[in-house]
């Protein structure tokens, strides 16, 4: 077969600068949040299209950052996920109002219709940092045996199962120093860890993330590497994080279990920027491979980026894919993700 890949500058139809475990708003944002019952964010049917007729328009949607406990803002998230289908307007999260009494007032007691309902087990989460600012997650939650869950962090959602021991154990790259991870099962049980990870501020990070089906993937190409060379890491590349903690170059993490349905996946990479021993510039694309289960339609997706502990720069992405005779194509997004300039001083 005849593979076509077709270069695309740009790609980008909206972007949001949501910072946090909040980072996108509307039907988006209730789609990847939702436990149970998730609407096909992976596409929507589109209009058949050739290969060669593809074209993007640019907008731009902002998206206020919120500022709440991790447990309170999660639930938050899980209320907007149920709200509404992908079919139905957005609709905005309902103002709760919040009274404070007076030191001596009395205040009657409210507790039992405010509080969470009792939690079916014990859930336990640790967060341990590592080499190349990633966190190892750990979590023991004996009563979910082969159990769905999904891992939010900084914006980042992927979806795991655990074994049949309810256990679950996942590396992470971090990208926040001051790290909240937070696990979500699909009846609104879940736990949380955190960690203190200040390597970070040693390294760039950029993500792609959306459903499975949507085939994005991360392609960096180090100091002039062309396809293929030992300089192009991808999802295939023999890098590892060890060979960025020694500076030797960037790496790409996989995050997600595909083979859940309606799974969220997650493509890192991350490089060295202020240990790697050369210098020059570092092109990073994405490319969405055309594949029966997802031509002809519009996929969503997000990447984010951070950049020696910085703020996170998040965008999001609608992607008309072409038509299925195109299947076994790739199209390459370039400007989707910033490139890297790397000068020794």
């Amino acid at each position: 077969m005849d593979i076509k890949r077709i270069v695309m500058a740009g790609g980008v139809l909206a972007t949001a600068g949501a910072i946090g475990f909040v980072m996108q708003n509307g039907e988006s944002a209730k789609a990847r949040y939702a436990q149970a019952s998730v609407p096909d964010i992976s596409g929507t049917a589109a209009e058949p299209m050739e290969v060669t007729g593809i074209a993007l328009t640019s907008s731009v949607i902002g998206a206020k950052a919120n500022v709440a406990e991790p447990r309170t803002e999660m639930q938050a998230q899980q209320d907007a996920a149920v709200a509404g289908s992908m079919d139905a307007p957005a609709k905005e999260a309902p103002v709760v109002e919040v009274k404070t009494a007076a030191l001596d007032e009395d205040v009657a007691p409210e507790t039992d219709a405010l509080a969470p309902p009792a939690s079916l087990c014990d859930i336990e989460m640790t967060a341990t940092p590592v080499a190349a600012a990633m966190v190892d997650i750990a979590i023991a939650a004996n009563c979910y045996p082969n159990e769905r869950v999904t891992l939010h962090h900084s914006g980042m959602m992927f979806t795991e199962e655990t074994d049949k021991d309810g256990n679950l154990s996942v590396s992470i790259p971090a990208m926040s120093e001051s790290a909240v991870f937070i696990a979500a099962f699909a009846n609104g049980e879940g736990a949380l860890a955190d960690a203190k990870v200040p390597s970070l501020e040693f390294y760039d990070r950029m993500v792609v993330q959306s459903k499975a089906s949507s085939e994005l993937h991360i392609n960096a190409f180090e100091f002039g590497a062309d396809f293929r060379d030992e300089g192009h890491v991808s999802l295939k590349s023999d890098r590892s994080m060890a060979d960025a903690a020694k500076g030797k170059g960037g790496f790409i993490t996989s995050l997600g279990d595909a083979s859940q349905a309606e799974a969220l996946v997650a493509e890192v990479y991350t490089f060295p920027t202020s240990t790697v021993k050369q210098q020059g510039e570092v092109h990073v694309s994405v490319d969405a491979e055309v594949t029966s289960a997802n031509c002809g339609l519009r996929v969503e997706a997000q990447t984010l980026e951070v950049s020696g502990a910085g703020a996170l720069k998040v965008q999001d992405l609608t992607l008309p894919i072409p038509s299925c005779e195109a299947v076994g194509d790739f199209l390459v997004l370039q400007n989707l993700l910033q490139d890297l300039k790397v000068a020794r001083n």
